[in-house]
């Protein structure tokens, strides 16, 4: 049973981090294009490249990295709260690392693991759990 559980955690953590890669990519693609095609201002094109990339990001975990059969109606609003708390802990690991005053490239990082740690356990054991 162990076994099962470690290389079940192991298979969607590989899962989850290619989906953010490919989040990462998308959603800049949106951003990069809603401001110099449309020319939308960086707020909008910001806000559209976060939409995106939160619709994807649950779409392809719930499928490729959860494998949920979780309804829709009760894992969307989950997810989107996870989502939430994860934002929250970057900005908190964010501020307090810079009132350390370690680099802003070493603080953005750190914070973004906390964000990706959030997320990926809060969708696991949350947004998208095991049901039955």
């Amino acid at each position: 049973m162990m076994r099962f559980l470690t290389s079940e955690l192991f298979r969607q953590a590989k899962n989850f981090a290619a989906v953010g890669v490919l989040n990462t990519i998308v959603g800049l693609t949106v951003i990069v294009f809603a401001h110099r095609v449309l020319g939308w201002g960086p707020t909008l094109s910001n806000a559209a490249g976060y939409g995106v990339g939160a619709l994807m990001g649950y779409g392809l975990n719930r499928t490729l990295t959860f494998r949920s059969e979780a309804p829709v109606g009760r894992s969307m609003p989950r997810y989107a709260s996870v989502l939430g708390a994860g934002y929250a802990s970057n900005l908190g690991v964010l501020h307090i690392l810079l009132w350390l005053q370690p680099s802003f490239v070493l603080a953005q990082a750190l914070a973004m693991v906390a964000f990706s740690t959030i997320v990926f356990f809060g969708s696991r054991s949350f947004a998208f759990e095991k049901t039955g």
